[in-house]
């Protein structure tokens, strides 16, 4: 009986681990078909009603007077920048302790835990994930934050655990010298980190603020949404600034063709790592304060009325005698 039964239980162990994978890290991807994105609804996960990314249209967005400047501390510390890692979806940065984000409209203050990007290929092939009126970006920029400085465990339980900052980031060639500078900096370090799982040390002296240079805190967008990447938990306050950071050329180009996505220098390069957009359904998209809103087309070609009357009194009083 006993002999019968064991193969039994290892059977319905391994049948349960391979179930318990399918919504694990290593199951999802961007580039295959039988795991990227358009498998992800079908999975039992990201699926649900408030999913990120989205396209934001600014003349649907309403306008919140109460959402001001936003507040960042210890931005500019340089030495909080403390490690990065090839995940194999994408890069991550490590952050450490006292980076905090508050503001009105948000439920507490959140504690910054680390950054990421997302990228299509280079110049030719814009991978911001999110949208402003159907416009997409070279790359974008994620810093994450979990409510008064929870656990990400914690915060993936909690509605609103999850605060992150999107910036949108374009490569031009009018970058600012110092912004330029920081981020040829840290993008020297992927080249230590060009392989899945390798990770390093970061002993650089730039700052958070840096990388920022310096962005307009009162203009931006806010929705309730998801995580962009497996299992898309429905926990996150985007914070969606519309003005692009931008950077050399060379600083798009290099995440694409200097890094990879498995362990192997000669395996497909990490390029392309970006959900597609998803529905808005019934959410309202903010818009801060200091966001005006969009003049409508009547306003910009159709004159005031008491200019008709001016014309029309102007253009007859020839004919009328003195």
């Amino acid at each position: 009986m006993a002999v019968i039964w064991i193969p039994r239980a290892l059977a319905l162990v391994l049948l349960l681990s391979s179930r318990s994978n399918v919504s694990g890290e290593g199951s999802w991807c961007y580039d295959r078909a039988e795991c990227g994105p358009s498998t992800w609804s079908t999975r039992e996960y990201c699926n649900g009603k408030r999913q990120s990314p989205i396209d934001i249209q600014s003349g649907k967005a309403v306008r919140n007077s109460r959402l001001e400047a936003i507040t960042l501390t210890g931005y500019d510390d340089n030495k909080k920048l403390l490690e990065a890692k090839n995940t194999g979806k994408t890069v991550d940065f490590e952050l450490g302790e006292g980076l905090r984000l508050s503001g009105r409209g948000l439920p507490a203050p959140y504690a910054a835990k680390s950054f990421h990007l997302h990228w299509g290929n280079g110049d030719s092939k814009p991978g911001s994930e999110h949208y402003i009126d159907n416009r997409r970006y070279s790359m974008e920029l994620h810093i994450v934050h979990t409510k008064n400085n929870m656990s990400m465990s914690d915060a993936l339980k909690d509605p609103e655990g999850i605060a992150v900052l999107g910036f949108f980031i374009e490569g031009s060639r009018m970058a600012r010298e110092k912004t330029a500078e920081a981020w040829e900096a840290l993008t020297k370090n992927l080249k230590k980190v060009s392989e899945k799982g390798k990770d390093v040390h970061l002993d650089s002296s730039i700052s958070l603020l840096d990388l920022l240079g310096s962005p307009d805190l009162t203009r931006y967008y806010r929705y309730p949404g998801s995580l962009t990447t497996p299992n898309c938990n429905e926990v996150v306050i985007w914070t969606i600034f519309p003005d692009p950071i931008l950077v050399p050329p060379k600083v798009v180009a290099a995440f694409p063709s200097e890094l990879y996505s498995t362990d192997s220098s000669s395996g497909p390069h990490l390029e392309n790592n970006f959900r597609p957009l998803q529905p808005i359904g019934a959410r309202k998209v903010e818009a801060s304060a200091s966001m005006r809103a969009p003049r409508s087309a009547a306003s910009l070609v159709s004159p005031s009325k008491p200019f008709l009357l001016f014309l029309f009194v102007t253009t007859l009083r020839p004919f009328f005698p003195e």
